[in-house]
């Protein structure tokens, strides 16, 4: 991945701190001679290694104070953008937080050693998160109602940090359509530079009103984005692969919205996870799509500079000790 900076630029925290600046005319103007006990020198040659010494000591004693100056005003470097460019895809992960996920997979041979499907969702995703390229990467949870715990970005450690934090329990009914609505939002206003993907991990359906479809429709439309669905199915729930008979259609809010995910009109894929290892198998064939160049920036912290000024002045002071170890201070015949 290659980076470029963008929008970087300089600062202090405390200006006023620069009025000090003005000492540095004390060592340029000032002469502090000693006096020495001769009516003249006016006859002596001219040192040009003295002179140039001199000069020397005068600078570095009014850098010092400079450098001193700016110090004391806090000086940094301002936000930075960081141009990111790779090859990945936008994914935002829609995890399901009701209280059914905590049951088992249908397919349980052992049932008192049996993985919740939740403990097994959030140890393939964390995988998936830390092996996910150069993807950019966002989470909502959802269960009565959803949150955003993740933006979209390229923090993996803040989707980790989401995922971890899914290991308190479960509770609530399971509101589909408004994590998969906020989860779209994220895509408003961002440019398309990659491969647009909705993930959402489920054990459940919803009945959607008409109004609810076609709002969902129209985001998915606008967008851009396909939707994968890993089905985590539970020991009661019913199976995508079967279409159930009209009058019990109701009965089956699962196989209704996979009906209508796949009238979406978009990239729709579902995956009936019956045991942890179809889950796994599931995040893993998701994993390898292909995908379009990404770019994005992402922001940096300020740096403070001041070190570099106190440096600068504690060799300027370094300077002016080894000239003032040069200094005569008496004069020996020899």
């Amino acid at each position: 991945m290659s980076e470029f900076l963008q929008n970087a630029g300089a600062g202090l925290y405390a200006p006023g701190w620069l009025a000090l600046a003005i000492l540095c005319l004390v060592p340029l103007l000032v002469r502090g001679h000693h006096a020495f006990p001769y009516p003249a020198i006016v006859r002596l040659p001219e040192d040009e290694l003295s002179v140039w010494l001199e000069r020397l000591w005068r600078w570095a004693g009014a850098l010092s104070i400079i450098a001193l100056a700016i110090a004391l005003s806090g000086p940094y470097w301002g936000e930075q953008q960081i141009e990111k460019v790779g090859r990945g895809a936008h994914i935002m992960i829609v995890l399901d937080r009701s209280a059914s996920m905590n049951d088992s997979f249908a397919d349980t041979r052992e049932k008192n050693d049996a993985e919740p499907k939740m403990a097994t969702a959030r140890r393939v995703l964390q995988s998936f998160v830390q092996q996910s390229r150069e993807d950019l990467l966002g989470m909502v949870t959802f269960s009565t109602s959803p949150i955003l715990v993740a933006p979209l970005g390229g923090d993996r450690e803040a989707v980790l940090a989401a995922l971890r934090a899914t290991e308190a329990g479960g509770m609530g009914f399971t509101a589909v359509a408004r994590g998969l609505g906020m989860a779209l939002d994220y895509f408003e206003g961002k440019p398309v530079t990659g491969a647009r993907a909705i993930l959402l991990v489920s054990d459940g359906g919803a009945h959607l009103d008409v109004k609810t479809q076609d709002l969902l429709r129209e985001m998915f439309h606008r967008q851009n984005a396909s939707l994968y669905w890993v089905y985590l199915r539970s020991a009661n729930g019913a199976s995508l692969k079967d279409a159930p008979e009209d009058e019990n259609r109701d009965a089956y809010p699962e196989y209704q919205l996979h009906e209508y995910f796949q009238s979406l009109g978009v990239n729709y894929h579902v995956y009936e996870a019956e045991s942890p290892q179809a889950v796994e198998e599931a995040i893993t064939d998701i994993s390898k799509l292909k995908n379009q160049p990404v770019k994005y920036y992402e922001a940096t912290a300020r740096q403070d500079l001041a070190w570099m000024f106190y440096l600068i002045a504690l060799l300027c002071t370094a300077a002016l000790f080894a000239l003032h170890l040069t200094e005569v201070k008496r004069w020996r015949a020899v």
